[in-house]
């Protein structure tokens, strides 16, 4: 058993826990600052990355620990686009972001759409140590077999993702009578919904499309034109009412970028709908001021939305009306980024920067940081099938993170991702992520930053 001492919760509460089989036990409060009863190690050594030794006694000296978080909003690209990420690089991207564990999106080469495809992926990501589990995508061509692939008790599946509206290859389906029939009734794993509207995406690209050639950083704005905020709306209605008469299972609503869709979403949750909600942070943090200044680097599905929508949007998540926050982690390289508005990939890295981007929207948005980690960690530990994390607490897996403050600007070798940018560059940050242990070992060790023991908005 290792027994850590003198720790401080996010909210500034001193406790002790004990470590034993790589699981949180004998959690208790402390009044304050206590002395070791006896020879005592840190927490934490630059130099190792080691696990908890039996019967060790060691001083978190203040530390603040956050739960290990749960981003269940990446894109690996492994297989098959490897260099942008792979498994490796994604595991040391999400360590270094207090991450622990992930849930991946299907759109690799292959597509994660069969049970081949499902077990190869998770042949990959099981090397990397980092632990995960998969969302299987659906089209017309495996729909009649997606139930079989939810209820696979033997495959890492946590979840459908349904790209309602197109954005790579064969992933798309919006035949949702269909897919209601397609799911066994037994099965109450999420659906998942990129929300776009194609109808209304399609006609507004047919009005815009001599805009598409274009590669000024400005004309990116027509990006948001096209995928614009009514198909968003228009979507999202569609589903939730779905959702209501005839599925009345879960679904989650994947990087909301309107508010409007939040207030779709709390009004349907009034009325009985088991939906949940999920945003990323460049939705929060950016608007469509930045395609002057960013251009394709903050290019993404759904689009950013105008300054007068993200401030409502801030609002809305600062009254916790959202359930999830993740980064919709999506490398892409320089070389193809830097092309036309229509050619240029949609998608931005994040992962590395998890907790420091929760916290920057926190503050931001005046929501307390206790809700913040339910955001980051235990909600979407419960949502998605990983039971035992999510919180430093009795019986769950010994993950967590050392955060600290710090005065840092967010910088391109910030990037851990083999794309090697960020669109978070520039952008003042008060947190660091100092150290990331996973089931009581050790996964990250970061440079020594000034310690301190609580935050403040």
């Amino acid at each position: 058993m290792a027994r850590i001492i003198n720790a401080v919760d996010a909210v500034g509460q001193w406790f002790s826990v004990s470590i034993i089989g790589g699981v949180f036990r004998d959690l208790q409060p402390q009044a304050g600052r206590v002395e070791a009863s006896g020879p005592c190690r840190p927490l934490m050594s630059a130099a190792d990355l080691s696990a908890l030794a039996a019967e060790a006694l060691v001083d978190a000296a203040g530390l603040t620990l956050v739960p290990g978080a749960v981003d269940v909003h990446v894109h690996s690209r492994d297989p098959g686009l490897t260099a942008k990420e792979d498994w490796h690089t994604l595991a040391q991207g999400a360590w270094r972001g207090g991450v622990v564990a992930v849930c991946d999106m299907p759109n690799t080469l292959p597509p994660t759409m069969t049970r081949e495809a499902v077990l190869f992926k998770a042949e990959r990501a099981a090397a990397s140590g980092l632990e995960f589990k998969l969302l299987v995508g659906v089209g017309a061509g495996n729909v009649n077999h997606v139930g079989e692939l939810l209820a696979a008790s033997d495959l890492p599946v946590c979840a459908l993702k349904v790209f309602y509206g197109r954005t790579t290859g064969e992933l798309m389906y919006d035949d949702l009578e269909t897919l209601a029939r397609s799911i066994p009734e037994t099965c109450n794993k999420p659906l998942v919904f990129h929300s776009e509207d194609q109808c209304t995406v399609d006609c507004n690209q047919a009005r815009l499309a001599s805009k598409l050639k274009d590669k000024d950083n400005s004309a990116f704005e027509v990006h948001s034109d096209i995928r614009s905020s009514a198909a968003a709306h228009q979507s999202t209605r569609v589903i939730l009412e779905w959702a209501r008469t005839t599925y009345k299972r879960p679904i989650h609503i994947a990087h909301v970028s309107t508010p409007l869709e939040i207030e779709l979403v709390t009004e349907a949750k009034a009325r009985g709908v088991l939906v949940t909600a999920e945003v990323a942070p460049h939705h929060l943090l950016f608007s469509t001021d930045d395609y002057a200044r960013l251009g394709p680097l903050v290019k993404m599905n759904p689009p950013l939305r105008y300054p007068a929508e993200v401030e409502q949007l801030n609002k809305l998540v600062g009254q916790g009306l959202v359930d999830i926050f993740a980064t919709d982690h999506a490398p892409h390289l320089l070389a193809e980024k830097y092309a036309s508005v229509g050619s240029s990939p949609s998608g931005v890295p994040g992962v590395e920067l998890f907790y420091p981007l929760l916290w920057t929207v926190a503050k931001r948005t005046g929501l307390p940081f206790a809700t913040a980690l339910a955001m980051g960690a235990s909600r979407p530990a419960e949502l998605f099938g990983f039971a035992q994390k999510g919180r430093i607490a009795n019986g769950f897996d010994a993950d967590f993170a050392v955060l600290v403050p710090s005065e840092h600007v967010i910088t391109q070798q910030d990037t851990v991702a083999k794309c090697g940018w960020t669109p978070y560059a520039g952008l003042h940050r008060t947190v660091d992520i100092v150290a990331t242990w996973n089931r009581g070992r050790q996964v990250y060790s970061g440079p020594d930053s000034s310690l301190g023991q609580s935050f403040e908005h």
